[in-house]
């Protein structure tokens, strides 16, 4: 549980901002550890967040803490959903020590298996399809795993530092980014290292993947610099960047022009991807926004950070 919870409803008086409304704001006020990591589930009607209180369910749009899940590791960093919505991967571990990956079934959340072979904490996960997942560690290794064998398929090494991001692309490849500075493209099946793009100045946070439909790859990353870049990962090109007032700490793409930002101040920032700018900022909790994810659906976002602070945001946009 995350102890006493104290409600609140703020409506907005800002009328209409460019390009996006705020359409209201419901805050819940924790007073347990960061959250560290939130997605929602596939039919939208359920955020998972997770902490060193495991794993947490809330109903939404409400916010209702609906049930707390244990974890076999107190340090929890990353989430994601399989592509059917039937199963959650968790990662985490014990720094400098080991690092554990634990599926559980969806909507039951109950544990199926845990994963363990990194010498460090995990900080992303991603699923390649429903029986396939790479973890990206602090041991500076990627593990591809067989979910059906709870076995590891491919190892990708060539980070000098810890990979805190990852993501597959449609034709196999993979990107990864880390505590190095570095952006790197791999071959999917054989696990060699295609390209590597140097332009951050510190350590990488966040990626994500543009959900456009049609062209290129588009992938954003978000950096200690201060810095949102864009890249074209297949041709190895950055297409171009977006300096924020502060350090972006987690990014999710709005639809293929518009991104939403959670940073180190506790606002949010909705940036215009085509023309590198920040349209609005957002106050969204008190201390660091650790994690913003998009609603599938409806037109809101989620933002979570400091002190178990959770917070639903719906912005429309304008015409």
């Amino acid at each position: 549980m995350i102890g006493r919870i104290q409600w609140c409803l703020v409506h907005s008086t800002l009328g209409m901002l460019p390009v996006f409304s705020l359409l209201g704001i419901t805050t819940l006020w924790g007073q347990g550890p960061p959250i560290t990591d939130i997605a929602f589930a596939t039919d939208g009607k359920s955020l998972v967040g997770c902490s060193q209180n495991g794993l947490q369910v809330f109903s939404w749009p409400e916010l209702r803490l609906q049930k707390t899940v244990k974890v076999s590791c107190a340090n929890l960093h990353c989430l994601a959903f399989s592509p059917d919505g039937n199963q959650l991967a968790v990662g985490g571990g014990n720094p400098s020590d080991e690092g554990i990956v634990e599926i559980f079934s969806w909507p039951q959340c109950k544990s199926q298996m845990r994963l363990s072979g990194h010498d460090d904490s995990v900080l992303s996960v991603v699923w390649r399809g429903n029986k396939h997942l790479v973890s990206a560690s602090l041991d500076r290794l990627l593990t591809l795993w067989d979910l059906e064998k709870q076995a590891t398929v491919k190892t990708y090494q060539g980070h000098s530092r810890g990979v805190s991001a990852a993501c597959i692309l449609d034709g196999g490849e993979m990107v990864t980014a880390g505590h190095d500075q570095s952006v790197r493209v791999w071959d999917g099946q054989s696990g060699e290292l295609i390209r590597s793009l140097n332009q951050h100045i510190k350590p990488v946070n966040a990626m994500a993947v543009c959900p456009l439909a049609s062209g290129k790859p588009m992938v954003a990353t978000a950096a200690g610099d201060r810095t949102i870049r864009f890249w074209q990962p297949t041709i190895g090109r950055m297409m171009r960047y977006v300096r924020l007032e502060s350090e972006p700490l987690d990014i999710a793409w709005i639809n293929e022009s518009r991104m939403v930002a959670s940073c180190v101040d506790g606002r949010a920032r909705v940036v215009d991807t085509e023309n590198v700018k920040v349209l609005q900022t957002i106050p969204a909790i008190q201390g660091w926004a650790y994690a913003v994810a998009n609603h599938p659906n409806d037109g809101t976002i989620a933002i979570a950070g400091s002190q178990g602070q959770l917070q639903r945001v719906g912005l429309q946009q304008s015409k």
